[in-house]
């Protein structure tokens, strides 16, 4: 387990059912789950320093591994240093950004230092994605 640069970017897939009506993530897409000491996201530099191009070996990376992307999800990108430091200023928590890489997913990697109970958290990453951070899960 090491800290992702600062510099570099991560995904995450946000499933049908956390995107609003206008095509959003909300902040429960970016809630832990219970029992899990981290939210799962993808190292986008892992593969590729071009956005599109890494989520396109993401995409291929979560299929093989029977991971099923819907139509209507999405994957946010955030960048590593954006997470840190405005969970750090807005609620005085240190995340870390870590790469934890799968058998299955090399690129896997988790942000940790909140719980499921710390929707403010969510919040927080949720308000860094804008309208270009977003790409289409299918």
């Amino acid at each position: 387990m090491r800290p992702l640069p600062e510099a570099d970017h991560v995904a995450r897939y946000c499933k049908p059912s956390t995107i609003d009506e206008r095509g959003q993530p909300m902040a429960n897409a970016f809630a832990m789950r219970a029992r899990e000491d981290h939210l799962s996201v993808n190292w986008l530099e892992h593969f590729d320093p071009q956005p599109d191009v890494a989520i396109h070996h993401v995409r291929n990376t979560l299929r093989a591994s029977g991971f099923q992307l819907r139509p209507n999800g999405r994957f946010a990108l955030l960048g590593v240093a954006a997470i840190k430091s405005t969970v750090k200023r807005s609620l005085g928590l240190r995340l870390h950004v870590n790469h934890l890489p799968l058998e299955h997913d090399p690129s896997h990697a988790g942000v940790l230092g909140y719980s499921d109970a710390d929707l403010m958290v969510a919040a927080e990453i949720r308000s860094l994605v804008g309208p270009g951070d977003l790409r289409r899960a299918v």
